[in-house]
C-alpha cells in the first residue's frame, strides 16, 4: 500500500476533517520485485505507467537496431531510476542480466525520488534526449514523401514537444532556424520554402511577429502528415539536443 508522508494527511478542524490542500507525497514504492536473470522489467512498445528503481543487481537497457538485432545502450545498477522519458510507451527492452530486486513508483512519486538523490532530475533529461534521437530515423522514415506533408509532421511533433515542456503547443519560436529542419528532412532550403508556402496558401500556419509560425490548424496538419508523426521527437527540436546524432 502507498504510504504518506505524515504532512500530507488530513488537518482536524473542529468536528470536520479538512484536506490538506498540498498534493500528496508518495513516500513509498507500490511494489518490490525480484528478479532472475532474463526477466524483462518491460519492453518495447509497453505503455508506461510507472517508473523503476534499481534495489540491486543490474538491468540491461537496450533498443532494436534497423536490422532488427537487439542493441546495448546501457547497464544500469543500484540506485538507478530508469522507465522516465515523457513518451506515452516505451522505446527500450529493459531486462535483468542478474538477480535483481527493483521497486516500482507511481508517476507521482518523481519528486520524492528527486529529493532522495538529486542525480535523478539529470536522469530524467538523458532519458529525454535518447527518446529524441531514438525517433529521428523513425520520423525521417515514416513520414509522407511530399515535402508539404513532410514539414506538417515536423510542425506537428514541434507542438508535442511545446507541450510536454509546458509551452504554448500552438507556437513554433524562431530558436528552430530553417537550415537545421531542411537538413533533418533532407530537402534543400528551396523546397522548404515552398512547403511553407503551401501550408501558409492552406491557411494551415500564419507567421507571428516577432515569436515565429503559428500553428492554426494542428487538426489538419496531423491529417496531412499523417497519424504516425504525432509521437515522432526529432532531436533538433530539443533545445541543446545532439543534432546530428
Amino acid at each position: 500500500m502507498v504510504e504518506l508522508c505524515e504532512d500530507c494527511v488530513p488537518t482536524h478542524v473542529g468536528e470536520q476533517v479538512e484536506a490538506d490542500p498540498r498534493p500528496a507525497a508518495i513516500c513509498a514504492p507500490l511494489r518490490v520485485a525480484t528478479l532472475l536473470p532474463g526477466t524483462a522489467v518491460f519492453r518495447i512498445g509497453d505503455p508506461k505507467g510507472i517508473i523503476f528503481r534499481v534495489e540491486s543487481g543490474r538491468i540491461r537497457i537496450s533498443e532494436m537496431s534497423g536490422s532488427g538485432t537487439s542493441e546495448l545502450v546501457e547497464e544500469i545498477g543500484s540506485g538507478t531510476v530508469f522507465g522516465l522519458g515523457f513518451l506515452d510507451e516505451h522505446v527500450y527492452d529493459a531486462i535483468a542480466i542478474s538477480k535483481s530486486v527493483v521497486s516500482c513508483w507511481p508517476k507521482d512519486a518523481i519528486g520524492f525520488l528527486e529529493s532522495l538523490d538529486p542525480d535523478v532530475r539529470q536522469r530524467r533529461s538523458i532519458d529525454t534526449e535518447r527518446e529524441f534521437i531514438h525517433r529521428r530515423r523513425t520520423l525521417v522514415d515514416s513520414a509522407p514523401k511530399t515535402p508539404p506533408g513532410q514539414l506538417a509532421g515536423f510542425l506537428c511533433v514541434a507542438s508535442r514537444l511545446n507541450e510536454a515542456q509546458g509551452r504554448d503547443a500552438e507556437l513554433i519560436d524562431d530558436t528552430v532556424d530553417c537550415g537545421s529542419v531542411a537538413s533533418f528532412l533532407r530537402m534543400d532550403l528551396a523546397t522548404l520554402r515552398h512547403a511553407l508556402v503551401e501550408l501558409f496558401d492552406r491557411g494551415l500556419i500564419a507567421y507571428e511577429a516577432p515569436s515565429g509560425l503559428r500553428l492554426i490548424d494542428l487538426e489538419a496538419l496531423q491529417s496531412l502528415a499523417g497519424n504516425e508523426v504525432r509521437h515522432r521527437l526529432p532531436p533538433v527540436l530539443a533545445k541543446g539536443g545532439d543534432a546530428n546524432a
